[in-house]
């Protein structure tokens, strides 16, 4: 029998939401917007559910960035529902918060510092924002619980400045089609490299690694097809993710200094497709701007009701 791949995994355990969960208990209806382009659909789901009746309570990271956004349509709700099983019921997170602040991410200014739960249940996608910066003991009992469970997928990403080999020797242990790290700096560059070998010694073959790849935000094209190209000459796969600032109601408006739309587009095109695309020199590559852009990615953040 073959091994599991990357696709198994995502036809088995697809994210039906895309960012916008929707449901009713009773006379209230609820809402979870994980994106902030989701949020202008969400208001008319709101106002929707509003005309047949429904009390509406709005949620999620993007709602409560912006809490008066929804301030006409949402009425506040206690306590905290947890979203996530309305959004894949296949996710868990075994942690909250992160350690870092990054300016580009959401996570600090909702969730703050890294929190271990003690209680969470065992299921295959896993959405902590930086599972190793838990302690050992916390990562080693997170390991433990997932071992039984096929096709597991850290879907956030690890922190490749914190894996060391004994985080690569006890992932080795699960049952993992697809390894996931972030090169977000090329300043960053030995420590992704370093976590690169460290999983390569634990056993896991180059085209089982991913990297997400964030461009357009602080970086330059040039600096951006660096990482790029460094992990396909690696073997691994990237994954170019293009910058949202944390309040846009719309994808792919926001045009950083150093790059042109066109610019950003392109890459996407081009490094999002690879399976199409590798036998293409990249220097020679075009967007056509009548065809569609990649989907956007799954599993961001929190996904709890404020």
């Amino acid at each position: 029998m073959r091994p599991a791949t990357w696709s198994d995994t995502r036809q088995r355990y697809p994210w039906p939401s895309h960012g916008l969960a929707t449901w009713t208990e009773g006379s209230h209806a609820y809402i979870s917007v994980v994106f902030s382009w989701n949020k202008p659909q969400a208001y008319q789901l709101a106002a929707w559910h509003i005309a047949q009746g429904y009390t509406v309570h709005v949620g999620g990271p993007a709602a409560a960035i912006d809490l008066n956004y929804f301030a006409a349509v949402s009425s506040p709700i206690v306590p905290v529902i947890d979203a996530l099983k309305h959004h894949n019921p296949n996710a868990t997170r075994t942690t909250t918060g992160c350690i870092n602040k990054c300016p580009f991410c959401l996570v600090p200014l909702l969730e703050g510092d890294l929190h271990e739960l003690e209680h969470w249940i065992p299921r295959p996608i896993v959405l902590d924002n930086n599972a190793l910066a838990a302690s050992r003991r916390h990562f080693d009992r997170m390991i433990d619980r997932l071992k039984p469970i096929p096709n597991v997928d850290f879907n956030q990403g690890l922190d490749h400045r914190l894996l060391t080999t004994y985080h690569a020797g006890r992932l080795a242990e699960l049952d993992l089609p697809i390894v996931r790290l972030a090169w977000d700096r090329t300043a960053d560059e030995p420590h992704f490299l370093r976590a690169f070998q460290h999983l390569r010694d634990a056993g896991f073959p180059a085209g089982r690694i991913r990297a997400y790849v964030l461009i357009g935000f602080d970086d330059t094209p040039a600096d951006a097809l660096h990482r790029l190209q460094t992990i396909v000459d690696l073997g691994a796969r990237p994954n170019p993710m293009r910058y949202q600032p944390l309040t846009c109601l719309r994808r792919n408006q926001h045009v950083a200094p150093h790059w042109s739309d066109a610019e950003l587009k392109r890459f996407m095109r081009y490094w999002a497709n690879l399976r199409v695309t590798s036998h293409i020199p990249f220097d020679t590559f075009a967007h056509r701007g009548d065809e569609p852009a990649p989907p956007p990615p799954t599993g961001q953040l929190s996904l709890a009701i404020p």
